[in-house]
Formats: C-alpha cells, sequence, structure tokens
C-alpha cells in the first residue's frame, strides 16, 4: 500500500526562534514578504509589514492552514 506524503511545510526552526525570543524577552520584530522571514535589525525598507514575534506565530498558523486548505 502506497501513502500519499504531503509537503506541507511546519515552519519548525522559525517558530522555534520566535519562541526563543518570546521566552527569553527579546525585543525583536519581524518581517514576512515573498515568503522570507526577516528579522529587524538595521536595514528596513519601510516598505514590509513589521510583526512582534507573538504576531509572526500567528501569521504562520495563518499560513499553515491556508497551506492544508489548498491541498
Amino acid at each position: 500500500m502506497e501513502t500519499e506524503q504531503t509537503n506541507n511545510r511546519t515552519y519548525k526552526t522559525i517558530k522555534w526562534v520566535l519562541r526563543g525570543h518570546i521566552k527569553n524577552n527579546v525585543k525583536s520584530l519581524w518581517t514576512y514578504e515573498d515568503d522570507n522571514f526577516t528579522c529587524i535589525y538595521k536595514n528596513y525598507s519601510n516598505s514590509s509589514s513589521i510583526y512582534t514575534p507573538e504576531q509572526m506565530l500567528t501569521l504562520i498558523d495563518g499560513l499553515i492552514l491556508e497551506e492544508k486548505k489548498n491541498d
């Protein structure tokens, strides 16, 4: 019997980083654009939305739900 394997991403690494920032009270800001997560440090172009770690985790959960709906 052959099982169908899906390629849904779990975003495990970025979620681990974000939870670490929350746990350690790191004051970081993030952007998500063109399927890339970026922690803002010096270069910010003023054109991307900015997210706190908590907001980024919520965004990722939404991305996961969208991917599941599109399967």
